[in-house]
């Protein structure tokens, strides 16, 4: 009889748990027909099939709810840096203000006190000039004392004196919030790990769920029907899945292939000149358009890298709603036409922060900021690699230059330049990147 042994390694976010670490053996088609041959087998396998799915589902709530926990304390140490961040810069700038009042309060007694012994015979403008603020107030806070003021040197004496306490005060507030930042920034460093490995680890919850989900349930309903399945029927049917995938990615290419040349012809017949590209209306609903790239996924025409960002898509063409892993509706509809118009694409890059990458640009990255999922990068465009240079890069950026909302991000533009392709662009912003994929993102205010 099948066992196994699920080793939960728990992670603490905000109070909540999360497993690391899933079932280590699952049955396999062979157990499924053994099991067959009594009732008492078929009912204990079914259980334990059952009781695989149940803990499957069970750890992917866990892990989400770790990651959302997780997303909520990192944002919570980041608003605190950068509003530790905002009050020790703001008193840093009222001290120095509040100084150069209180030097200008010393400068005023100093000129007014040196004109006063001046008139009485004795020239204290050198000493008074040339000495330090501190100096100034030493000797104005003797004379003071002495009685050897007028009333409204000694308001302004006592003005300077004011004003040079509240300076210190203020550069003191100012240094004990300097002093919190190193702890605030280390409070954030630890948020933002607790929440990159929380991520993480409900993606793997999620990757161990699509691995094993479908093939158990399929183990079970061989174990509950009346006709036995083998493995090899469960092959054939994912086989003749897969090619049916295909030939559906294949009808959808060559429809919106069709199109763009029909939209060309027209154009040209219109007689505006360059080519232009159209596949039809767009879509504007992100699970619409997931569905549609989920075709091209199945059929090898959309492919991703490592980490693999098609993961992403597929949750979404699914109805899923997983933390931190959304795409923004923009992005979709590039990834569409990109695949439409050269058959094929790879992606390297959609939401780093579904992913728990912190590279490039970091958490400001289009790929990682406000939720991610606001830029792709493209290593290859009709099977053939993407730089930001290359004829199929820069056929993408007339195609969508037109279309993309003003301030769009546009990277590469350095590899544009070296190459003597720079085109004029109407909505893109470009930027310094590296050569080796296409950037392009939505607008982020």
């Amino acid at each position: 009889m099948l066992s196994f042994v699920v080793l939960m390694c728990l992670v603490a976010a905000g109070g909540v748990t999360a497993p690391t670490a899933f079932a280590d053996d699952y049955p396999t088609w062979n157990d499924v027909q053994a099991a067959r041959q009594s009732e008492g087998a078929k009912q204990a396998e079914v259980a334990t099939i059952t009781a695989l799915i149940t803990q499957l589902q069970t750890e992917v709530q866990a892990a989400q709810a770790a990651a959302s926990a997780a997303t909520a304390a990192n944002a919570a140490a980041q608003d605190a840096l950068l509003a530790g961040q905002a009050q020790a810069d703001l008193l840093t700038s009222r001290a120095a203000a509040m100084q150069a009042q209180a030097n200008k309060s010393h400068k005023q007694a100093a000129q007014l006190t040196a004109e006063q012994y001046r008139t009485g015979g004795q020239d204290l403008t050198g000493t008074m000039l040339a000495s330090s603020s501190a100096d100034v107030l030493d000797l104005l806070s003797r004379l003071s004392s002495m009685g050897k003021l007028s009333s409204t040197i000694n308001g302004v004496y006592v003005k300077a004196v004011q004003d040079t306490n509240t300076a210190k005060a203020i550069s003191d507030q100012a240094g004990v919030a300097r002093d919190a930042l190193a702890g605030l920034a280390a409070a954030a460093q630890a948020a933002q790990d607790k929440a990159v490995q929380a991520q993480k680890d409900m993606v793997a919850a999620l990757d161990a769920q699509t691995a094993h989900q479908n093939e158990l349930q399929a183990q079970l309903a061989s174990l509950t029907a009346a006709t036995a399945t083998t493995e090899q029927q469960y092959q054939a049917g994912v086989a003749a899945r897969a090619a049916a995938a295909a030939a559906a990615a294949a009808a959808a290419l060559a429809a919106a292939q069709a199109a763009a040349q029909a939209a060309s012809a027209s154009a040209s017949g219109s007689g505006s000149g360059a080519q232009q590209y159209s596949a039809g209306p767009v879509s504007g609903d992100a699970q619409t358009l997931a569905q549609q790239l989920m075709v091209f996924v199945d059929g090898g025409q959309l492919s991703g890298s490592s980490p693999d960002h098609i993961k992403e898509i597929r949750w979404i063409a699914q109805g899923q709603s997983v933390p931190n892993c959304g795409i923004d509706v923009r992005v979709l509809q590039v990834i569409l036409i990109a695949v439409e118009t050269f058959g094929s694409a790879g992606v390297s890059d959609i939401n780093r922060r579904c992913t728990g990458q912190i590279e490039g640009a970091g958490i400001y990255s289009a790929h990682y900021r406000n939720g991610g999922g606001h830029a792709v990068d493209f290593y290859s465009l009709g099977g053939n690699g993407a730089t930001g240079a290359d004829s199929n890069s820069l056929t993408l950026i007339g195609v969508l230059d037109p279309v993309m909302p003003g301030g769009s991000g546009l990277g590469q533009s350095n590899c544009r330049r070296a190459a003597g392709d720079e085109p004029r662009l109407r909505n893109f912003q470009d930027f310094y990147d590296t050569c080796d994929h296409l950037h392009i993102n939505d607008p982020l205010n």
